[in-house]
């Protein structure tokens, strides 16, 4: 039996354990024969109060026979737990997402997630019984709201993919040292040579046209790696692990006396397929990139790395990091180097005032409540389902047996399982509304509420003593 969320795996077996306990003590007590005494009672006293006394008798004989017949049936199909359901029958098949790999079908044994392990919901029922109506209720809303939303076109989780793209950062320390060297030898040697120089040829017009007159402001400016004199030229201040000593590039050591290792070009150090450091942080961002692509279709591939890469380098900006102890600045940096000066304790009550503020603006925005709305309502669709399930029993003691009022059970449970179809309506048409707000390929990235731009750099002196920017 498919049920409609993870949670609903482990509360659809609850409900029903609860079930089966109630109903168990309601039989043993003989409570569950109660409706049966109302019918005779009420059938003598209708039929001697509506008829003469000689027909009275007869006619009450025939509708108790008839009452109790429909109570006898309802019974057997509505109370007694019948059909079996095993845990290892029920399943969760998450909804179809573009540019996702295909999501595995949650089980009871394996939901994907925490439930049912080693943290809660490890005592759940192997086996339960459910009664046939109920499991046929259960099986068609099932069924119908999966017929349902599978007609409807596949989507992309665009707010999602707006919201990992506004918390994408780079976790890995050994990378973030790494970012924050490239940053110092190559990026800020670059930037004060452009800014030195100002240089104004056709190829930098070009570059500065497809890439934005902001280009030059980041790590990974393709005016820097495709202009001569820039990256292709400024190396690493020191050996960077993987990128194999040459004789061409190396010069400082002797061929017969170098170690295995050298100090690359910041071109190839940014670049490089495998050990590059745009390879390494977009395997930080988790699958951003191919989500990316299927998001936004017919963008520009490159624009595309840069966007994400710019993502992650917003919460993870580079920082200046000094080779040691430095003569300029003396022991100003060289304390703060360790993170215990005053300048690095300012800078730190500033992150965390900036971070409270992010925090406080975003539980605050209506695509906040819009995510925890639908990530919360089919949680709280499951504990109802799980409740009306635990509560049936009185409900089918109260009907006294009616076939009508099954009915309206019946559409009441089939109305609450249909929820599901709501929530996924609100989710479908919210990632078409995005996606009429940001038509053109790159808008979403670009243009959203994320700001993907990284802060300009004032002007000021290296460690070198040139003209720098930091």
């Amino acid at each position: 039996m498919a049920v409609d969320s993870t949670l609903e795996l482990y509360t659809t077996l609850f409900g029903w354990l609860f079930y089966n306990s109630v109903w168990e003590v309601l039989t043993a007590t003989g409570i569950v024969f109660l409706p049966f005494l109302g019918i005779l009672l009420d059938t003598a006293i209708k039929t001697y109060a509506g008829e003469d006394g000689e027909d009275a008798g007869n006619t009450s004989l025939r509708m108790i026979e008839s009452e109790f017949f429909v109570a006898f049936f309802v019974v057997m199909l509505t109370g007694v737990p019948a059909l079996p359901l095993s845990a290892a029958d029920l399943s969760f098949t998450p909804k179809a997402l573009i540019g996702n790999a295909g999501q595995p079908v949650a089980s009871v044994d394996d939901s994907q997630t925490t439930y049912g392990g080693t943290l809660s919901f490890v005592d759940y029922p192997n086996q339960v019984d459910l009664p046939v109506f109920w499991y046929a209720v259960l099986s068609f809303a099932s069924g119908f709201n999966r017929a349902v939303m599978e007609d409807v076109p596949v989507a992309i989780d665009l707010r999602e993919y707006a919201n990992q793209l506004r918390t994408a950062k780079i976790s890995d320390p050994a990378l973030q040292a790494e970012l924050n060297d490239f940053f110092r030898d190559c990026f800020i040697e670059a930037r004060s040579k452009y800014l030195a120089e100002r240089p104004g040829s056709a190829q930098i017009g070009a570059l500065l046209t497809t890439y934005g007159p902001t280009d030059p402001d980041w790590v990974g400016s393709h005016v820097y790696q495709e202009v001569t004199g820039f990256y292709d030229t400024l190396r690493s201040d020191s050996i960077r692990q993987g990128f194999v000593w040459s004789q061409l590039r190396d010069l400082e050591w002797e061929v017969d006396n170098h170690p295995i290792y050298g100090k690359p070009y910041c071109n190839e150090w940014w670049n490089n397929a495998a050990l590059g450091l745009a390879t390494k942080i977009l395997n930080q961002t988790q699958g951003l990139e191919l989500v990316a692509a299927a998001a936004e279709p017919g963008w520009d591939e490159t624009k595309r790395r840069d966007a994400i890469i710019k993502a992650a380098m917003l919460n993870s900006p580079p920082r200046w990091t000094t080779r040691g102890y430095d003569f300029a600045y003396g022991d100003l940096i060289a304390d703060n180097a360790d993170g215990n000066g005053v300048l690095a304790s300012a800078q730190n009550l500033a992150e965390q005032g900036l971070a409270v503020y992010g925090l406080a603006r975003e539980s605050i925005s209506l695509a906040a409540y819009l995510r925890i709305f639908l990530e919360g309502a089919p949680m709280l669709q499951a504990l109802i389902l799980m409740g009306l399930y635990a509560l049936l029993p009185f409900f089918i003691l109260m009907s006294r047996y009616r076939l009508s009022i099954f009915i309206i059970g019946a559409l009441i449970l089939f109305i609450v399982k249909f929820w599901t179809v709501l929530w996924f309506f609100a989710w479908w048409v919210d990632k078409n509304l995005i996606k009429a707000f940001y038509p053109d390929p790159g808008d979403l990235t670009t243009l959203s509420r994320i700001n993907l731009r990284l802060p300009h750099f004032r002007t000021g002196r290296s460690a070198k003593g040139g003209n720098n920017t930091q």
